[in-house]
């Protein structure tokens, strides 16, 4: 039977997108916030940039095309206002020779020119609107979107009731029912909750006991800057180490540093200086036209896994498994699943290309639908594969489906 109540805990683009996938399927959801508003932490720039990292024919490059293809659907779909939404278009510079030989290798692949195509320098600097000194690729339906706006539109949904101002600390499990804690006071209660709460899931699950998870932390800064005349000719989004919006509002994001030592949520002169070395990268000309420009800037603790892929699916009772370790060849249904347990987090800085085929992957195998991706290429996301092969499961770790209902191990 198909749950009929979900809770959401965390509502960045990964808890509203999750909310928004089931609340589609009828189920009745309740959002849970921990701030004042939605899309407050990390999801709280100005703008997200929307666009895939492409290398290798991997699985990395099959994600992050897949995640980026939805979600521009899915934003599409919204009808968010021009200051929310914009397919801009956007270049990844082969600014040094590293970055060239990606190019290179992406080129060979031949992907279909509405979603990437090689540029010369020359035909870069026309679809840029300004000078640029590198070949590069160029994604011609990658956009920037608003976060809070997205977010916001999200979360209209009628099936959706928006909480906040309420931190869950604790989850219990009676009968069927999971119960939702903020100290001692009981918040709801459901069939289903989803951690969507990036780095706050792993100290939720660990003060209840039987699950596990590592995330780690990566501080990012952008700068905020004012338009000039010269650099309000860019007409895309342009992408070194960093990258620059075009102009919104006469003003531009820069971004974005990243620092795995530093914690302090501080704005610093020393991250808008290395923001404009990336924009340097870009180009030499509007880092000089605009290194007095900078206004302001934002921080954020970008959640991620050693490996990069998020963490999506239902989690295991790392206690149980522990205690009696599986075969490696054991069939999923035969696991100590946390049934009901689910989780959408770990997405880095590609949050708004990867949570949301995320939260459609939760929903379609919560609600018994046809996946959005291959299973192959679920099984990098399982949130229990660190578990897993930190037991020496290796290959079930690779092999194990996102979810109790799903089993594919044989």
């Amino acid at each position: 039977m198909t749950p009929k109540h979900a809770v959401i805990i965390g509502a960045g683009i990964a808890g509203c997108s999750t909310a928004y996938a089931l609340a589609q399927r009828g189920m009745r959801i309740t959002l849970i916030e921990r701030n004042a508003e939605i899309a407050n932490e990390a999801s709280g720039n100005p703008l997200a940039m929307l666009y895939p990292r492409l290398s290798r024919d991997d699985a990395a490059s099959e994600f992050a095309l897949a995640g980026y293809l939805y979600s521009l659907r899915l934003y599409n779909s919204l009808a968010l206002g021009a200051n929310e939404f914009d397919v801009c278009g956007l270049l990844q510079l082969g600014f040094n020779a590293r970055e060239m030989a990606r190019i290179q290798k992406v080129a060979a692949q031949h992907y279909p020119a509405h979603i990437v195509k090689p540029l010369s320098a020359k035909e870069a600097s026309a679809v840029a609107g300004i000078h640029i000194a590198h070949d590069a690729l160029y994604f011609p339906e990658a956009a920037w979107v608003n976060p809070k706006a997205l977010c916001q539109r999200l979360t209209t949904h009628k099936n959706i009731k928006s909480i906040t101002l309420t931190n869950v600390n604790k989850l219990l499990k009676n009968n069927d029912l999971f119960e939702i804690f903020n100290d001692n006071k009981l918040i709801t209660n459901a069939d289903i909750v989803v951690l969507a709460n990036a780095h706050a899931a792993q100290q939720l699950l660990a003060n209840n006991a039987g699950n596990a998870i590592q995330l780690s932390a990566v501080r990012g800064q952008i700068s905020v800057l004012n338009s000039t005349a010269e650099s309000s000719k860019l007409q895309s989004i342009v992408c070194s180490d960093g990258y620059l919006s075009p102009t919104l509002n006469q003003q531009h994001c820069l971004g974005a540093t990243f620092t795995t030592d530093n914690d302090s949520s501080e704005v610093t002169d020393t991250d808008h200086q290395a923001n404009l070395v990336k924009l340097a990268h870009i180009s030499p000309a509007l880092a000089q036209n605009l290194q007095s420009s900078i206004t302001g800037g934002r921080v954020s603790m970008r959640c991620t896994t050693s490996d990069y892929f998020p963490l999506a699916g239902e989690l295991l009772d790392s206690l149980a498994l522990h205690s009696a370790p599986p075969r490696p060849n054991a069939k999923a249904r035969s696991l100590p699943w946390s049934k009901g347990l689910y989780i959408n987090v770990g997405h880095g800085s590609k949050g708004f290309s990867t949570a949301p085929i995320c939260a459609e992957l939760l929903a379609s195998a919560i609600c018994k639908d046809a996946l959005p991706i291959t299973p192959a290429l679920a099984a990098h996301l399982n949130p229990n594969r660190f578990l897993l092969r930190s037991l020496g499961l290796k290959r079930l770790a690779q092999t194990l489906p996102i979810c109790s209902e799903l089993d594919i191990s044989g």
